[in-house]
């Protein structure tokens, strides 16, 4: 026999439990605050009830074996594994350092241009086309469409 309560429908439980509270807590927020628990809450919960009635009612087959264990890739021997791992972590923190410097509507195009020029190694052209492409649409979405205000960083701040 199956039994009715299993770790896929804890998850999900959780999952429609959350959702369900970002919904009822939005209920009285204004339209702009309450649109973005709303546009990811109504989505999940759809999906986390959906999962819970499958996982009741499903016709999964009861799974015979091992599950697979996750293995590192034994291709690359582990000093240039580490090495990849340490300098994507710098680039991460070099972004949030960026963001902290210059804000977030500017450190995306710094970040993108030194992205592509140093890591990449990507041309001057396509650098800059991609940089401006990430500027217009910070500036056009977030900033004129959406109407987000993303605070300044620290140096733009001096000078307010």
């Amino acid at each position: 026999m199956k039994a009715l309560v299993n770790l896929r429908f804890m998850l999900a439980f959780a999952a429609a439990c959350i959702a369900a509270y970002a919904l009822y807590a939005s209920l009285h927020w204004p339209f702009r605050t309450a649109l973005f628990p709303r546009v990811i809450g109504i989505p999940l919960l759809l999906l986390a009830l959906s999962e819970m009635a499958l996982s009741i009612w499903g016709v999964e087959k009861e799974r015979e074996g091992h599950a697979v264990d996750f293995e590192l890739t034994t291709a690359i021997e582990p000093t240039l594994a580490r090495k990849r791992t340490l300098l994507i972590f710098a680039w991460i923190f070099g972004f949030l350092v960026l963001i902290l410097a210059f804000g977030f509507p500017l450190a995306v195009p710094i970040f993108v241009f030194a992205y592509l020029k140093i890591a990449g190694k990507e041309s001057w052209t396509l650098s800059t086309v991609l940089t401006l492409v990430s500027w217009i649409f910070m500036e056009g979405v977030f900033d004129r469409f959406l109407h987000i205000p993303f605070p300044g960083g620290w140096i733009l701040g001096l000078w307010r």
